[in-house]
């Protein structure tokens, strides 16, 4: 494991993402599908999938799915988030089948984060408390959107963010950088860095646009959570273009739809 910081490619953290697949669930809820296409940061090769299937209820997320697909449109990773006790600090599990990794958060009677490196290595876990503003996981996009209109102002918003991938919690900074442009519409980028001595030497900040007036995730640029050769994250550029790339389509990707995987 290296020191980078893992988080999920807020990735897979996305509330309103590009063309969304909505369909009405059996208990009135409304279920939210949509694709991110992840290139390395370094070169810009296309390497993997995300297909999000989302249920919200009552205009929040309750329960979300991930499912990381590679260049073989083989299945290469799977997380599952239950939004029910935090808006911003989900319980969930992520799998990395290949490696034997896991890692997440659960909630009995406190807070628990775990990881396990391998199949062969034993559970790690550490208890944590929620302080608020704070984070995990794909819930860094949602807080980030409780702040916009600060962020847009030029403010910068200061939070928590628990990272199972490194048992700790961790203090990160957000602001504004500028405005860009994406599929030729105008767009805002944010970035976020930690706000800790000598930890930002191991991690790079984390670069996110935004289209500013649906508050929708456009693109991620930082550590993602998918492991290379060696077993060690690197970072990616995460799009979540309207239209699938060939590259991703040559590559077996899942279409956007809900129910485009099975299980």
């Amino acid at each position: 494991m290296t020191h980078a910081l893992r988080i999920s490619t807020l990735a897979a953290a996305l509330l309103l993402l590009p063309p969304l697949a909505a369909a009405q669930s059996t208990d009135g809820g409304e279920r939210r599908c949509f694709n991110g296409y992840a290139y390395t940061l370094d070169g810009g090769e296309y390497r993997y999938t995300e297909h999000h299937e989302q249920q919200r209820a009552d205009g929040r997320i309750t329960s979300w799915d991930v499912t990381y697909v590679g260049r073989d449109g083989e299945t290469i990773a799977t997380k599952t988030m239950d939004f029910s006790a935090h808006p911003t600090v989900p319980t969930y599990r992520m799998e990395i089948p290949a490696d034997g990794y896991v890692e997440g958060i659960r909630r009995d009677d406190g807070w628990t984060m775990f990881r396990r490196e391998s199949r062969e290595a034993d559970e790690q876990t550490k208890a944590f408390t929620i302080e608020e503003p704070m984070a995990a996981d794909s819930g860094f996009d949602p807080l980030l959107r409780n702040h916009f209109e600060a962020l847009q102002n030029g403010d910068t918003v200061d939070f928590r963010f628990a990272a199972a991938g490194r048992q700790g919690v961790i203090e990160l900074r957000a602001h504004k950088i500028g405005e860009t442009t994406f599929e030729g519409r105008p767009a805002v980028q944010f970035e976020a860095e930690l706000d800790m001595m000598f930890i930002n030497f191991f991690v790079d900040s984390l670069k996110l646009t935004y289209d500013p007036e649906t508050k929708r995730l456009l693109e991620y640029r930082g550590i993602g959570n998918m492991h290379d050769a060696n077993g060690e994250v690197y970072p990616v550029r995460v799009t979540y273009a309207r239209d699938m790339p060939d590259v991703a389509r040559e590559h077996g990707a899942p279409a956007a739809d809900c129910g485009a995987i099975d299980g």
